[in-house]
Order: structure tokens, then sequence, then C-alpha cells
């Protein structure tokens, strides 16, 4: 089995505030750093240090090598990542305060994903492998199918979620991975009541696994009439970045494993708890041995 994560990868400029600029002022911050994200990326490394074979498809542009150099530094496969001279590689702009985040994001090559470099990259994966994925690359109703065909266990991480998740075959998906607001986007839902988003989620993908991060109060997994919750560790948050990300990582690798889906989630809400102590994307994500 062969885990291919096809995925983002954004430069992140990360900026510490005082507080989130409003409209109209301009503020000054009062720190600043650039680091290697994108949620294609940071998951790819989180599948890595919990100690899984992963390779990690996706395009950078002209200003991109770094991330080559940065994804084989952890021991993740680019032999079908792209390097386009004629783009520039995707970015983030994130603004930091007391723990909590907001992003601007640009997609740039992550935009540029065709169905030729799909069909490319598929040729080397076959039935029983995993594809890992998330609303932050072009044609991915394409990859979908294309990926489905083959007999790939496709996981979807709806982040972003937006509307053209919809346009998407999600019948084809076997495991979703969101937050509570993802949650309630997928389930056509406007409560911020647990219990009533995952029934609705319930009685619209039938059969499907989903898993459901809620932060402080932790994870669930869902399917059918199964439901399992996982309380979150207690710690104090400095960064939120990658948090969601090094979760999808680890409760991956973990299920792939041995299928035990409590042992999963303990060991995913132990991950994403040491990465909210960091500050940064995939340079705060754990390693196996931290856990």
């Amino acid at each position: 089995m062969k885990i291919l994560s096809f995925g983002s990868l954004n430069y992140d400029h990360v900026y510490e505030m005082d507080h989130f600029v409003e409209p109209k002022e301009t503020q000054s911050s009062l720190a600043y750093a650039r680091g290697f994200g994108g949620k294609g990326l940071n998951q790819s490394i989180a599948l890595a240090k919990a100690g899984m074979e992963v390779y990690h498809a996706g395009r950078v542009g002209n200003d991109g090598q770094d991330f080559i150099d940065y994804l084989n530094k952890y021991g993740v496969n680019t032999d079908y990542l792209l390097k386009d001279d004629s783009l520039a590689t995707g970015h983030a702009i994130i603004e930091v305060c007391k723990g909590q985040n907001c992003i601007i994001l640009h997609g740039g090559a992550n935009q540029a994903i065709d169905e030729r470099q799909i069909d490319e990259v598929l040729t080397h994966f076959e039935k029983g492998d995993v594809l890992l994925i998330q609303n932050e690359i072009s044609n991915l109703a394409y990859l979908i199918d294309k990926a489905s065909e083959k007999g790939l266990l496709i996981v979807f991480n709806t982040a972003p979620m937006n509307e053209k998740v919809f346009t998407y075959p999600l019948n084809k998906i076997d495991i979703f991975i969101v937050n509570e607001i993802e949650g309630a986007g997928l389930a056509g839902s406007e409560s911020k009541n647990y219990e009533e988003i995952i029934a609705c989620l319930k009685d619209k993908y039938p059969g499907k696994k989903i898993v459901m991060t809620v932060g402080e109060s932790g994870s669930y997994f869902i399917c059918d009439d199964l439901l399992v919750h996982q309380d979150a560790y207690k710690v104090e948050a400095i960064d939120t970045t990658a948090a969601g990300d090094t979760f999808t990582g680890f409760f991956l690798a973990s299920y792939l494993k041995d299928k035990d889906i409590g042992k999963a989630l303990d060991l995913a809400a132990k991950a994403s708890s040491i990465t909210v102590q960091g500050k940064g994307a995939a340079q705060s994500i754990p390693g196996i041995e931290e856990l």
C-alpha cells in the first residue's frame, strides 16, 4: 500500500499581531517569519513524521526548489512534484493573534494542476493504494473520478470549505476529514450544535466514514450508527496553524496501520496538541517519537 498526497504547497508569510487587522486599518506586526506550508505539504510531512511512506504530487513555481528539498529532508518522495518555471508558487498571508489565526491564500501553481499531470501520476498507483486530497488544487473532480476508477481509497479533507466542494463526485469519497465549520458546510446545516451537525452528516452521507474535529471539545468518528468521541489534550495554544493537518496525517497513518479508530483519534489528538504549542506550520509538526 502506497499513500499519494496530491495537494498544495505554499510559502507561509506569518505575522504575529496584537490584534487582527480591521477594515481601513494599517497595523505593524510584532514579528514576521516565512515558512513552508500548504495543506498538502503539511499533511504529507505529518504522514511521514508518523512513520508512513508518502508520495507528494503537486506543482510549484520557479521559486519552488526549496519545497522539493524540504519535503525530501523529511523523507517525503517528490518524484511526482512538478516544477513549473512559468508560474509562482502558492503563498499564504497568515495573521496570528493570541493562539488564533486568519489566512489569505493565493493558489499560484497549485491551480495549474491539469488532467495530463493527474493521468501521469496515477499510472504509478494501483488498487488498494490511498489518495489524500484537500480543496486547494485545481481539477479535483477529475482526480477523484480517475482515482476511483483505479480503486484507490480516497480521503478528502474539505478545507477550505466552499461551494466548489459540491461540484465534486462526493459519492466516491471513502473518508471525509473536517472541522466543525467544514462539517456543518458539508452537511448543509447552519447549526453550531455538534450533535445536530453529526446527525445531518449521518443522514446525508450514509456509509461514509467521517472524522470531525471540534477544537477544544476534541474529535468524533462517524459512520452510520457508529460514533466515537476523543477528548482534546489541554495545552496552552501559541499558534493553531497546521493543527488540523497534523491531526489528519497522524489519524490516517494510525488508522491505515490497524483500523483501530480509538487509537487513531488519540494519537492524532496528542500530535495536534503538540503542534499548537509551536510556531509556524510544517516545522511545528512533531515526530512520532515525541508522542
